[in-house]
């Protein structure tokens, strides 16, 4: 320890001594020569010695000793003064956000197996890699083996597959994106599908329409879950979200489909798009809207559907303030008074949401069948929304 102090005391004094850049340079040279030529023990106390240093980049000292262990790897790569070394130099890089160690760093992430050297490693690749095609390339790669082993049943490290997800969001690169959604999709864990949610939002390019390519292309349940994932949190602006919705709805009423699970996928799919326009009250999405409903009102006859999607249908229609939406509704109005006035049976809570947005969308088209509902067998319930909505017209 006497030598070491000694070693450190004539560094420190020369570093203070040290302005410009020729002497911060000869700084790192006098640490790399004596990191040389020093025993393991005094390498990783220099090291520390180096860490002190704020206002000289020692990246390159750094560098030097990742260099020393990938080149003793094979003989040392057990040894725990190796590993203290390796740890060290890869967190300062990351604090000197030395690049150009880049490539080292990731040679070393070959050596290391386990999470104590990894995730710091992956930690500071993303601090560092940035703009590196070939590192990039290399993360997508293991997180999609690692992604692929999860479902197979292999037991993985989710520490490093969290700072694998981590790293790859922090990269940014657009071409990363279905490595990531393959992770989001994977149910893992809450955490791992909390991580790469916000990794896919932190990509370059319009992520929005990287989700809305998979709703139109990959299977439903892949379809459902990008939908999922552009409506999570504030990813998305207001207006992107129901763009997206718009895209899922219009894939949800076209899909031909007949597997109970796809459908069961779509069903979802259609809900979660439905229940974004009604609260974006996204006028673009009419025609789709129109259609869903149509497309519901038969399924929910069939039994296909529940009264709650149903209803949600209906309530999609009186959220597009559109005449095509409202007369649609008022069609169907009349369709429930025609059967009413015949003796059938009806359902109150349908009634009841089919003329209160009749009201919300106030178009005089509903007239006629609102005030119709006065005259017929209806429950006080159902004919006092009936005035109401008839207030709510617009003429």
């Amino acid at each position: 320890m006497r030598r070491i102090s000694t070693i450190a005391a004539a560094i420190l004094a020369l570093g203070l001594s040290m302005a410009s850049a020729q002497e911060s340079s000869e700084l790192i040279d006098t640490y790399r020569r004596n990191f040389v030529r020093s025993s393991l023990g005094t390498k990783l106390e220099l090291l520390k010695e180096a860490s002190a240093y704020d206002g000289v980049d020692m990246g390159p000292l750094y560098d030097t000793a990742i260099q020393f262990v990938l080149g003793n790897a094979v003989l040392l790569s057990t040894d725990a003064l190796l590993r203290d070394i390796s740890v060290l130099s890869v967190n300062m890089v990351r604090k000197y956000k030395y690049a150009p160690a880049s490539e080292n760093l990731w040679k070393l992430f070959g050596v290391y197996k386990d999470n104590l050297v990894r995730v710091p490693l992956l930690q500071t690749l993303a601090e560092v890699a940035g703009g590196n095609k070939d590192i990039l390339k290399e993360l997508n790669a293991f997180l999609d083996t690692q992604v692929s082993l999860f479902k197979s049943g292999v037991r993985i490290d989710l520490a490093v597959l969290d700072s694998a997800i981590y790293a790859i969001g922090r990269l940014g690169d657009a071409s990363s994106f279905p490595y990531l959604f393959s992770a989001y999709t994977a149910s893992v864990n809450k955490a791992i599908t909390d991580r790469a949610s916000v990794a896919m939002a932190a990509l370059s390019g319009d992520y929005a329409a990287f989700l809305a390519e998979v709703i139109r292309s990959n299977a439903p349940a892949e379809k459902a879950a990008a939908l999922e994932a552009g409506l999570r949190g504030d990813a998305l602006s207001p207006d992107k979200r129901a763009e997206l919705a718009e895209a899922a709805l219009s894939v949800g009423v076209s899909y031909q489909g007949s597997s109970s699970g796809d459908l069961s996928y779509i069903l979802s799919l259609r809900t979660s798009a439905a229940r974004e326009l009604t609260a974006r009250e996204w006028q673009k999405a009419s025609p789709l809207a129109i259609k869903h409903f149509y497309d519901y009102q038969m399924q929910f006859n069939r039994g296909q559907v529940s009264k709650s999607n149903f209803l949600e249908s209906i309530a999609l229609l009186g959220a597009m303030g559109t005449s095509d939406a409202a007369q649609a509704l008022a069609l169907y109005l009349q369709l429930i008074n025609t059967e009413t006035e015949q003796g059938k049976s009806f359902d109150e809570q349908i009634a009841l949401a089919v003329v209160t947005n009749l009201g919300r969308l106030g178009d005089k088209s509903a007239f006629d069948y609102l005030l119709y509902i006065g005259y017929l067998q209806y429950p006080e319930s159902v004919k006092k929304a009936a005035r109401d909505a008839l207030q709510k017209l617009r003429w």
